[in-house]
C-alpha cells in the first residue's frame, strides 16, 4: 500500500501532502484503486456473490469518483474529504494521533474522524495518496454491504439504488455518509430480524460516526421489541407518550439540541449574534421553531435557492423520492407489508428527520442530511418487500 507523509496534518483543511487533481500521479493512484475494485467485482461475480447480469451496471457505478472531485466541482467544496484522508495515513502510519478522543455530553468518546479512518484503515486499497482515494474505500464497503444485500432483498431493487443521484455523488467523495448508510441500514434489517446484539453494536457504531441519527432508531428499536406493532391502540399510546416525554424532559435535552443547532449555525457561517432561539422562552416556543424548521428541511432548497442546474436535479430527486414514499404507502396491502410494523418504522423516521430539521440551518447541506437519513429506509423497505413476497412463495 502507498501512503502520504501526513504529519501535522490532523483536521487539515487543504491537500498537504496529496497528489493534485489532471497530475499523472493522481490519475496513476486512483487507477489503481480502480482496477484493484475491478478486480474484487470480477471474484464476487465469480463466486456468485454479486449477479453476473449487474457486472456492467457495477463497473459504472465504481469508476464514478473520478467525475466529482476535480472533475464537477473542486475538492475544497467539501473540504471535510482531506480531514479524513489525513487521518486514514495518519493510522496507516502507526502516527500518534491528536485528538483522538473528545468530550462529548460530559463523556470521553472517540473522534467521529478517527473512527471512520480506522474502519477506512481495514480496506484493501492499493493506494490513499490522494483526496478521491477515500471514495474507492467507500466504494469497496458497499461492493461488501451489497453482497449481503443480494442475500437478503430482491436483487434487481436492490441493484436499482445504485443509480439515484444523491447515492452515486456521496458514494464518490471521500466522506462518512457511506458507513452511515451501512450501519443505520444494518440496525434497520438487524431490528426487524429481532437480532438484539447486532443491532446494539450497529447503533453503537452509528452513535461514534453520526450521533444525531441515533435517537430516531432506539425509537423504533424500543416499540418493536416491545412488540408495540401487535395494534394500533399501542402504537397510538407509544406516540402519545413520546410527545409528553418531550414535554416533561424539555429542560434536560434542550441545551443538546441548543448547542448542535448553534454549531450548525456557525459552521454554516451565521454569527452567535444572529442566532434567536432560546431555550428559555420554553417548549411551545420550541415547537413553533421546530415545525416550519421541519417543512424546510423535508422540501428545501428549492431550485432558485441552489442556483443552477445541480439545484433544480436537487430538487427534482426529492420530488421523486417523496412520490416513492407515497406509492410505496398505498402499496402496503399489495407489498404483504404490516401496517403496524410499517408505523413504528416510520415514527422513527419521522424523528430522526424532525430533529435534523431543527438543528440544521443551510439549505445548501439539507440534501445531504436527508439522504444519510431517508437511504437506509429505502433499502430496509425493498427488505421488507423481499421478505414478504419470499414469505408469500
Amino acid at each position: 500500500m502507498f501512503n502520504v507523509d501526513v504529519t501535522n496534518i490532523f483536521n487539515v483543511d487543504q491537500a498537504l501532502g496529496f497528489f493534485s487533481g489532471y497530475s499523472l500521479e493522481y490519475f496513476l493512484s486512483e487507477l489503481s484503486n480502480y482496477l484493484l475494485l475491478v478486480l474484487f467485482l470480477i471474484i464476487f461475480v465469480r463466486i456468485k456473490l454479486i449477479p453476473k447480469e449487474y457486472f456492467i451496471i457495477w463497473l459504472i457505478f465504481l469508476i464514478t469518483p473520478f467525475f466529482f472531485n476535480y472533475l464537477l466541482f473542486d475538492p475544497g467544496y467539501m473540504g471535510d474529504q482531506f480531514r479524513y484522508m489525513g487521518v486514514l495515513n495518519f493510522v496507516h502510519q502507526g502516527a500518534d494521533i491528536p485528538d483522538k478522543f473528545l468530550d462529548k455530553f460530559g463523556f470521553s468518546t472517540v473522534s467521529t474522524v478517527y473512527l471512520v479512518a480506522t474502519i477506512w484503515s481495514y480496506v484493501p486499497i492499493f493506494s490513499t495518496m490522494t483526496v478521491v482515494s477515500g471514495a474507492f474505500i467507500n466504494k469497496f464497503l458497499l461492493l461488501i454491504f451489497y453482497c449481503y444485500l443480494y442475500k437478503i432483498a430482491d436483487k434487481k431493487l436492490i441493484t436499482f439504488t445504485l443509480i439515484i443521484p444523491s447515492f452515486l455523488l456521496y458514494s464518490s467523495l471521500s466522506l462518512r455518509e457511506i458507513p452511515i448508510i451501512i450501519f443505520a441500514t444494518l440496525a434497520l434489517i438487524f431490528m426487524y430480524k429481532k437480532k438484539y446484539m447486532l443491532t446494539f453494536i450497529s447503533i453503537l457504531l452509528l452513535f461514534f460516526i453520526k450521533i444525531q441519527n441515533v435517537p430516531g432508531l432506539i425509537v423504533i428499536a424500543i416499540g418493536y421489541f416491545l412488540n408495540l406493532q401487535k395494534n394500533y391502540f399501542r402504537i397510538a399510546l407509544y406516540s402519545i407518550l413520546l410527545l409528553a416525554m418531550s414535554f416533561i424532559l424539555y429542560d434536560y435535552y434542550i441545551p443538546y439540541l441548543d448547542l448542535y443547532k448553534l454549531a450548525f449555525h456557525v459552521e454554516d457561517g451565521g454569527g452567535e449574534l444572529e442566532y434567536t432561539f432560546n431555550i428559555n422562552d420554553g417548549y411551545f416556543a420550541f415547537l413553533s421553531d421546530l415545525i416550519p424548521s421541519f417543512i424546510d428541511f423535508l422540501i428545501r432548497p428549492l431550485p432558485f435557492e441552489a442556483g443552477g442546474l445541480f439545484g433544480v436535479a436537487v430538487f427534482l430527486e426529492v420530488l421523486a423520492l417523496y412520490g416513492f414514499f407515497v406509492y410505496f404507502i398505498s402499496r402496503l396491502d399489495y407489498f404483504g407489508i404490516d401496517k403496524k410494523t410499517f408505523l413504528i418504522f416510520s415514527i422513527g423516521l419521522l424523528a430522526t428527520a424532525l430533529l435534523y430539521g431543527f438543528i440544521a440551518s443551510n439549505y445548501g447541506t439539507f440534501s445531504r442530511y436527508r439522504f444519510s437519513i431517508y437511504f437506509p429506509f429505502i433499502i430496509f423497505f425493498i427488505f421488507l418487500i423481499s421478505e414478504n413476497k419470499r414469505a408469500r412463495n
